[in-house]
């Protein structure tokens, strides 16, 4: 394969340009290069050496991790990996030592002369895996007499603080490494920003990748050309940054005021509830003031009634009073005339006799009654005397019964000693007793009656209590300390039998313990069994899909050894997926590019066919310095229309003299009519003025001017000699038959077969030859075309076979589940083991735990005399009970004996001293009766004597007595009536003065509550409650009545008792005080007191308003911003989408699509003898949405041209694109939102296409179309596409250094295709940095590469150099 067609010479790569260039570069002390230099030739350096010499370690060292500063694995290595660190190439590969300090550095000139050194200083040690680099850069340079150092005299490399010292004031070391890259790149690559030499880097790495024909991956091809496209100027987007970040600034405000709104409406939510309260209690305080107003009156009228009838009433008594004590006054006077009177006073010892014989009788009655009486009693008490003596012999019975059963309780209790001790004490306080006793007094015969104390009483008075005292505490001491001491046996009972217990359950555990490890050790042997036959069945399925793949190229062996080890087998996948991917899209990529050619040429050929199907001239092409339009309008006419050949000139000779003037620049003179010049046009003029006449033969004697010619030509032709050949001919400008011209000094020739424009005849053979062409050359194209549409279709064929073969990959899910699951079950087994391990522990210490306590229990035991069994224990701790009990019942009994018999005495005593009474009182009643007697008779002796008359006036006289005390006693009723009447007339009084004051006073307070809910009603409360109160200023008590009742009943479900307004007023503060901080800079809020309601109020622009009143305020204005802000989005919008902002993103677009092609030009002009090329194809990626393309179409139009729905559909695009950047990354700059938004490259992708010249057209170079190239075929079609884009990046700045970094150049290319690539290599103006084993880079098309030959061996580990140079014409050697 040779290259046929290269690109016409540009700009030489090291020519007048103004920008960097790599020098040299540096390793001291990494790896095996302890000290070396390497120099470039013209900005290119070519390392070669065999395998392993460490090619590749100097890209990896140097470029682009020079540039880059970032120690990753992956960026560092040419291979992508993470095995090879710069931690391992200070410190492995046979290094010795703790520490290792090495350099790595870059050297850069100016064209303007100026110096740039970058490097960084790294150092590990064997202690860790880190590595510290510090990065420095310098306007020095490296070892040179002025420049610096980085080693020290002994060839140590400088510490920091010594590279510091060196550097001094020409250098710095900066603090991290994105402070070194971003010098690093404002230096050397000012025209790219970080997104960009990112991008750049990526590229570099990329191509760095050793054998990257053999891979291909069409995505991330695409990304790297992407990346190469002129981004949107971050300048372009400011404005309409700083317009969402207002809108931004205004929706946080808008947000604040929200929070603010809901705050506002919590606040008044719970001034709603507490203002309804609050109402609600004073409504309810009017109507119930009015109804107490109203109860008041009714009872104040209630009393006066009442005290209107008592006063009626005290009138008629007073009347009757007067009436009876006039009656009274005339019997008093009956009386004292009856007394008066002769008969009464002859009687008057008579009456005197018979009122004492009356009285006399009437005491001897009584004393009767009062003997019986007394006789009665004392019958009564002898009988309750026996009943006392009876109950006290059934004490004393009880009691020593109960002593009894006490000795045989404590005989059981063990306590028989104390129950004795107790009988001895009261025995001998008894014996005391009877010595000191008797019988009771007044009752002599006592003893016997009562036939003494019982056996076993204490007896009476205080030394028997005593005694009985002392018995009680003895018996519950005794009780007390052995019950003390059963609790103590117990409890180390107890505690034995939980010891027991403890351990049985700690066996129990172990025994569950072994059980639990035996199961999981047999299903941790299931579990790794199953394992191995997953990782069997998948490894068989895994070559099964490996052989069966026709598009993924796999070794089925070596897949299936990577199945238990999925990150290799993803990696092994991968490559075989990207190797597959890359051959699909370089495929389609060839495609693609010869189709788009063809379609090109088509276009461009049928245009030209058009045109010469409309025109009758066929035109000579117009040179560059002249504009198509430069012509339109200008009067003359150049001079091949102008002219014609004489008749006679043979052919050959006119297609010489047409050959020589078009060559010469003659042919397409402009002839004014005047024969001058225009000085103001860019164009050329035949000027008669400057024509000097022909020695000999002149164009003249060749030529003639036409008919018709607007100017004339034959002065012109006259000063242009002819000859049979112009060389040797003495004049300014000659032309000759064999196509020789001479101009001045400058002479040349060129030949053609025919002539095409001078002469219509000429002309129109010409125009018909080359529509003759033209048919044949748009016949071929169509076939081709037709040829790539089939190759497209196969293509998408086998990108289908692809994604199938890769959804049958085998589901290593059942091992991975497998290998879980062994997992699972080994850290079962350890943890089992361990729980094992400390269950036994645990059974050891509870069988120690259990001895102890048997111990203890033994001594206590032993030590109180008490049993060890729990049953025994009970059955003593029973005993005690009972014993306790049974003596607490004898004590009691002994008490109440003694209590008996105490009072069996009393009674007896006290029958005796009733009897007594009983016989003085009947011989009183005998006395009393026999005077009454002796009485009687001296009445009835007297009265025999006494006459008629007498009797008559004492008839009379005891009938007055009687009528007047009958008076008497009305007197004195209506007398105490008057006084009834006089108190409740006072007591009516005083209620009535009580009912009115009342009255009064509910009056008052019905004024104060009825002032109280107008004053409420007057402020904020209402609206706040929500409830309406229509209510005057000046409105009466029964307006302010009737405005309580109607609030009252439409808060009628409110509760509002004093708790429940408290509570409403806790919510209310609570919720004040969070709001008075969050409403602070909208509100100033206020919570009075006024009387006993807080009063909120919010003072808003110096207006004080209610909590309703404050949130309706900010709803308003929240939704007003609301709509100012989405008024000011679709304003920003439009002004995006008709502004600056959109042209500057058509501009883009179409800069970009320009770029495209100014890469297609000149990779098209690349062609290998086997008619491979390569071309690149910009197109929207199909994975966008409809709406992405219908969205580039229309900022490709002009804003004018669109309408509303046009407008609509793009402010939807754009509107969605920004909520989702926004929605992607909130944190990000609104610039690099809109970055990202307005990245048109993420809208596009590249397809690279390939035109094999096998007649299928262009071709996209997919994966399958790439695989199925040669070695050479693969190099071109991959290389060249990330040429271009490399190139591309390095047009944004053409100041910065080109570098093309190239690991094991163009394998499998032969060395003609190599030169030929350089060939183009060298056009871009690219800085090689290149390694291989056998390439020196020995080119006639490379003008000059400096050769590093890498030598190792010699019993040394060290990695040396030797420099040569190609100089463009050989090799030569170095010092």
């Amino acid at each position: 394969m040779t290259v046929t067609e290269l690109a016409p010479g540009g700009p030489a790569a090291h020519g007048g340009e103004g920008r960097w260039t790599p020098v040299r570069a540096g390793i001291l002390n990494v790896w095996r290069y302890y000290d070396e230099v390497f120099e470039f030739h013209r900005g290119r350096l070519l390392l070669r050496g065999p395998n392993g010499s460490g090619k590749s370690k100097v890209l990896e060292l140097l470029l682009p991790y020079v540039l880059d500063a970032s120690l990753k694995p992956s960026r560092l290595s040419t291979f992508g990996g993470t095995e090879r660190t710069m931690h391992w190439n200070l410190m492995g590969d046979g290094a010795t030592g703790t520490t290792r300090v090495g350099y790595v550095w870059l050297e850069f000139r100016h064209s303007d002369g100026r110096w740039f050194t970058c490097g960084a200083r790294l150092q590990a040690t064997i202690h860790t895996k880190n590595v510290t680099a510090s990065y420095f850069t310098t306007e020095a340079r490296v070892d040179t007499p002025d420049g610096i150092r980085l080693s020290g005299e002994g060839g140590q490399p400088l510490t920091r603080a010594q590279l510091v010292d060196e550097l001094g004031t020409a250098g710095k070391v900066h603090e991290s490494a994105d402070a070194y890259r971003t010098v690093v790149r404002q230096t050397l690559y000012r025209g790219l920003n970080e997104q960009r030499y990112d991008s750049l880097l990526t590229a570099l790495r990329q191509l760095r990748t050793p054998k990257l024909s053999e891979r291909l991956d069409p995505g991330l091809l695409s990304d790297l050309l992407s990346s190469a496209l002129p981004p949107l100027g971050e300048g372009e987007i400011h404005e309409i940054a700083e317009g969402f970040e207002r809108l931004d600034r205004q929706r946080e405000e808008l947000r604040l005021l929200d929070r603010d709104v809901e705050e506002a409406d919590r606040l008044a939510a719970r001034q709603r509830g507490y203002a309804q309260r609050v109402l609600r209690t004073a409504a309810a305080a009017v109507t119930s003031a009015g109804h107490t107003m109203d109860t008041l009156a009714a009872e104040a009228k209630a009393k006066r009634e009442a005290l209107k009838g008592a006063e009626d009433e005290l009138l008629a008594a007073t009347a009757r009073l007067g009436e009876e004590e006039a009656q009274e006054l005339a019997l008093a006077a009956q009386l004292d005339g009856l007394k008066e009177s002769e008969a009464y006073k002859a009687g008057s010892d008579l009456h005197r006799l018979r009122t004492e014989a009356q009285t006399t009788h009437e005491t001897a009655a009584g004393l009767r009654d009062q003997a019986g009486t007394a006789a009665r009693s004392a019958a009564a008490k002898q009988e309750a005397a026996a009943h006392a003596e009876a109950a006290a012999r059934t004490a004393a019975a009880l009691a020593d019964r109960a002593r009894g059963e006490a000795r045989q309780a404590a005989e059981r209790a063990g306590l028989l000693g104390v129950h004795e001790e107790s009988e001895r004490a009261t025995a001998a306080s008894s014996e005391g007793g009877e010595r000191g006793g008797g019988a009771p007094h007044g009752d002599p015969e006592g003893g016997e009656r009562g036939g003494g104390a019982p056996h076993g009483d204490p007896g009476g008075g205080r030394d028997g209590e005593e005694a009985v005292r002392r018995a009680r505490e003895l018996l519950r001491a005794a009780v007390t300390s052995r019950a003390a001491q059963i609790r103590e046996v117990r409890a180390a009972a107890l505690g034995h039998e939980e010891a027991i217990n403890r351990r049985t359950a700690a066996e129990h555990d172990r025994d569950q313990a072994r059980e639990d490890l035996a199961t999981a050790r047999q299903a941790h042997e299931q579990a790794g069994r199953v394992r191995d036959d997953r990782a069997r069945d998948l490894a068989a399925a895994l070559a099964e899909w490996a052989t069966g793949c026709t598009q993924l190229r796999l070794d089925p062996d070596e897949l299936a050894d990577l199945a238990d080890r999925f990150e290799q087998a993803d990696e092994l996948v991968g490559t075989a997926r990207t190797t597959a991917a890359v051959r699909l899209a370089a495929r389609e990529q060839e495609l693609t590019t010869f189709r788009e050619g063809l379609v090109a040429e088509r276009t461009e050929l049928a245009r030209e066919r058009e045109g010469l199907d409309g025109q009758g001239v066929l035109e000579p092409p117009a040179p560059h310095t002249r504009t198509p339009a430069a012509r339109d309008g200008r009067p003359g006419v150049p001079l091949w229309r102008a002219v014609a050949f004489r008749s006679g000139i043979d052919l050959v000779a006119q297609a010489g003299v047409e050959a020589a003037l078009e060559a010469a620049g003659l042919l397409d003179l402009w002839l004014l009519p005047d024969g001058g010049f225009d000085a103001g046009e860019h164009d050329a003029f035949a000027v008669a003025a400057l024509s000097r006449p022909a020695p000999g033969y002149s164009l003249a004697d060749v030529l003639c001017t036409e008919a018709g010619s607007p100017a004339p030509a034959d002065p012109v032709l006259s000063g242009i000699a002819f000859a049979p050949t112009a060389l040797g001919v003495d004049h300014p400008a000659a032309i000759g038959a064999d196509g020789t011209w001479r101009l001045g000094p400058a002479a040349g020739r060129w030949v053609k077969p025919e002539p095409s424009y001078l002469g219509a005849a000429a002309r129109e053979r010409a125009r018909r030859r080359r529509i003759a062409e033209l048919d044949e050359r748009l016949s071929e194209l169509a076939g081709l075309i037709a040829d790539c549409d089939h190759l497209f279709a196969v293509l998408a064929g086998d990108r289908d076979t692809l994604a199938a073969e890769l959804r049958r990959r085998p589901d290593r899910r059942p091992y991975a589940d497998a290998v879980q699951a062994l997992d699972g079950a080994v850290k079962k087994v350890a943890l089992l083991e361990d729980q094992l391990r400390a269950q036994e522990g645990r059974l050891h210490e509870r069988e120690k735990e259990a001895g102890r306590s048997l111990r203890r229990l033994t001594e206590l035991a032993a030590g109180h005399a008490l049993p060890t069994a729990l049953p025994a224990l009970d059955t003593l701790e029973e005993a005690l009970r009972t014993a306790e009990t049974t003596g607490a019942v004898w004590h009691d009994r002994r008490g109440d004996a003694r209590a008996a018999r105490d009072r069996a005495d009393a009674a007896a005593e006290t029958a005796g001293e009733y009897q007594a009474l009983a016989v003085r009182a009947v011989e009183r009643a005998e006395e009393a009766a026999a005077a009454a007697v002796v009485l009687a008779e001296r009445l009835a002796a007297i009265e025999s004597t006494v006459g008629v008359e007498h009797l008559q006036v004492l008839e009379q006289l005891q009938q007055t007595q009687a009528a007047y005390q009958a008076c008497r006693r009305l007197i004195k009723s209506v007398n105490d009536d008057l006084a009834r009447l006089n108190a409740r007339l006072g007591r009516l009084k005083g209620e009535l003065g009580m009912a009115e004051d009342k009255h009064a006073e509910a009056g008052r307070a019905r004024d104060a509550v009825s002032e109280r809910f107008r004053r409420l009603a007057a402020g904020h409360l209402p609206a706040d409650a929500r409830v309406p109160i229509e209510l005057a200023p000046d409105s009466g008590v029964r307006a302010v009545l009737e405005a309580a009742r109607a609030v009252a009943e439409r808060l009628a479900a409110v509760p509002y008792e004093n708790k429940n307004v408290k509570e409403a007023e806790a919510r209310l503060q609570d919720a004040f005080h969070h709001a008075r901080e969050i409403l602070a800079n909208r509100a100033d809020l206020e919570l009075a007191p006024d009387d006993d309601v807080q009063v909120l109020s919010a003072t808003v622009g110096g207006v004080r308003a209610g909590a309703a009143a404050l949130s309706t305020a900010l709803r308003k204005e929240r939704d007003e911003r609301r709509s100012d802000i989405t008024e000011a989005e679709r304003d920003l919008f439009d002004r995006t989408l008709a502004g600056d902002t959109r042209r500057h993103l058509a501009d883009r677009i179409r800069q970009a699509t320009a770029l495209v092609e100014g890469m297609n030009q000149r990779l098209e002009r690349v062609r290998t003898a086997s008619r491979v090329a390569v071309r690149l194809v910009w197109q929207v990626d199909p994975a966008q949405s409809a709406g992405t393309r219908a969205a580039r179409d229309l900022l490709l139009r002009d804003p004018a041209g669109l309408n509303e729905a046009d407008r609509e559909a793009l402010y939807v695009f754009f509107r969605d694109r920004v909520e989702e950047a926004r929605a992607d990354n909130s944190s990000a700059s609104w610039e690099d939102q809109l970055m990202k938004v307005l990245d048109y490259t993420a809208w596009h992708r590249f397809v690279v296409k390939l035109d094999r010249g096998d007649g299928q057209g262009w071709q996209d170079l997919t994966r399958k179309l790439h695989g199925a190239l040669s070695g050479g075929e693969k190099a071109i079609a991959l290389h060249l596409p990330l040429f271009a884009a490399v190139a591309a990046h390095y047009r944004t700045d053409p100041g910065c250094p080109r570098f093309i970094l190239l690991d094991e150049v163009f394998v499998g290319v032969d060395r003609t295709n190599r030169g030929q690539v350089f060939d183009l290599l060298v056009d871009l103006g690219l800085d090689l940095v290149l390694t291989s084993d056998h390439e020196w880079c020995e080119y006639r098309e490379l003008d000059g590469i400096a050769i590093h030959q890498l030598i190792t061996g010699d019993g040394d580990d060290a990695v040396t150099t030797a420099r040569f140079v190609w100089n463009g014409y050989r090799t030569v050697a170095t010092e």
